[in-house]
């Protein structure tokens, strides 16, 4: 369900249809977020911005400014979902889509109790399915990464798999109980099929590029973020693997520009140069961007390589340029190695792009000038900076478990602030005008875009 920036399609849904086809079920993905966009471009297309997630986030704006417009499109969504008579449906849930999400299954619910309704995705963890069981009455809900589980599961509603604790699923029992089933073991990724994207039309999509992943997890255990915590272990490809998924697509799809959408691409630096080697050597010519961490593994003799292998855009996660707050963060790298990286990468002929994380608890004033100082230093070098939204300290976060740790309390109004109340919401927002302002001043191109094709398939 929407929303989310319109570049590619959805990868999780379509790697869940390749794994549940490959163990014999019969599968259909339905990426409503592009019907969406692709209706209301020309009169809400701003919605989709990632810099307004908020308008989906927050259940009151979403009500008060998404639902009047989007209400007609699910009523047509909820009826083709209906018609087609699937027996069991599936909702990938996210921060940004989980309030239409919920709109359409207490539809679905409605006009078919019988219907076999089951949620999964970055959003769904215990706690919060709760609301869902009980005022949607949904099925099951599926704990971490879904290919296992679902199959198991889908096997479960078909009487030909007797077990209820299924291992990563919460089931839901005719009397109401919710049944916990034991923590799954991860996933080995060399075992995955490549995912499969034939239910989706690329044309509609505005990136022109096909998603794919080296890996699941990262190597790094930043304070902020909460992808270490929900893939639990960093877990990877083999580089055969990689090319060969490359391969397959430009064949199936005719597109040849890849978006990696792991944490990071040199989570393994050996694994990244043994792809790069092998996409050379096969004469495979590609293009693809992703993620980097800084790191002094990536040298400028392996970045020269990535290049000639077709990799024109590495985007990354500096965050600050203040060495306190990056300590903070638990970035585990040096201002100096920031410096050091982004002009190896630009000599290197690879566009470089940058992640900027505004009012982390503990930066003061002084620390954010001095990002602002690192982006004035390394202007010539940047193809583009993310701006993004300030910091929001979210569950399965080092933050969200240590609060009092970082001095970090919520008001009624769900925003924090520190206890001291040098950081509050007014604070960051001011800080992130004072942003992008500066970044406009520089003349640096900024945020995501949603149309240009052109820009979107080398950023």
């Amino acid at each position: 369900m929407p929303a989310w920036l319109p570049y590619a399609p959805p990868l999780g849904i379509a790697a869940l249809k390749g794994y549940l086809q490959d163990k014999g079920h019969e599968v259909t993905t339905l990426d409503y977020n592009i019907k969406g966009w692709d209706k209301f471009k020309s009169t809400h297309s701003e919605f989709w911005s990632m810099e307004e997630a908020d308008y989906w986030q927050n259940f009151k704006l979403y009500s008060e400014h998404v639902k009047p417009f989007i209400s007609p499109l699910i009523q047509d969504f909820t009826k083709e979902i209906l018609q087609s008579n699937y027996e069991a449906i599936g909702f990938s849930v996210y921060s940004t889509n989980i309030h239409i999400t919920r709109t359409v299954i207490a539809i679905l619910r409605k006009m078919n109790p019988s219907l076999k309704i089951f949620i999964g995705g970055a959003q769904v963890n215990k706690e919060d399915s709760k609301f869902d069981f009980e005022n949607l009455n949904i099925d099951a809900a599926v704990i971490g990464e879904g290919e296992e589980s679902v199959e198991e599961l889908l096997n479960y509603f078909q009487g030909k798999q007797p077990k209820k604790f299924i291992p990563g699923v919460i089931l839901k029992e005719k009397d109401g109980n919710l049944i916990l089933g034991p923590e799954r073991p991860l996933l080995k990724m060399k075992n995955l099929p490549s995912p499969d994207f034939s239910d989706f039309d690329f044309s509609k999509y505005t990136g022109q590029n096909i998603p794919i992943e080296f890996s699941r997890g990262c190597i790094a255990s930043c304070t902020f973020c909460s992808e270490t915590n929900f893939w639990v272990s960093f877990r990877t490809k083999t580089a055969v693997q990689i090319v060969d998924e490359m391969e397959l697509h430009v064949r199936d799809h005719g597109i040849s520009d890849f978006r990696i959408v792991d944490s990071l691409m040199n989570g393994n630096h050996r694994l990244l140069e043994s792809m790069v080697d092998l996409i050379i050597e096969r004469g495979l010519v590609v293009g693809w961007n992703g993620f980097c961490r800084i790191d002094k593994k990536l040298t400028p003799e392996l970045l020269r390589k990535m290049k000639k292998a077709g990799c024109h855009t590495v985007n990354y996660g500096i965050e600050s340029g203040s060495q306190n707050v990056l300590d903070l963060m638990k970035k585990q790298y040096t201002v100096e190695e920031i410096y050091r990286c982004v002009k190896d990468t630009f000599e290197a002929g690879i566009h470089v792009d940058s992640q900027i994380l505004i009012g982390f608890p503990g930066e003061s004033w002084f620390n954010f000038f001095e990002t602002l100082k690192t982006l004035r230093d390394l202007n010539k070098y940047f193809h583009r900076i993310y701006p993004g939204i300030p910091l929001q300290v979210t569950k399965q976060t080092e933050i969200w478990e240590n609060l009092d740790f970082y001095g970090v309390k919520f008001a009624k109004n769900g925003k924090w602030h520190t206890k001291n109340f040098l950081n509050n919401y007014w604070v960051r927002k001011f800080r992130h005008f004072l942003l992008r302002s500066f970044l406009k001043f520089l003349g640096v191109t900024q945020g995501y875009p949603l149309t240009n094709q052109n820009e979107i398939a080398r950023a």
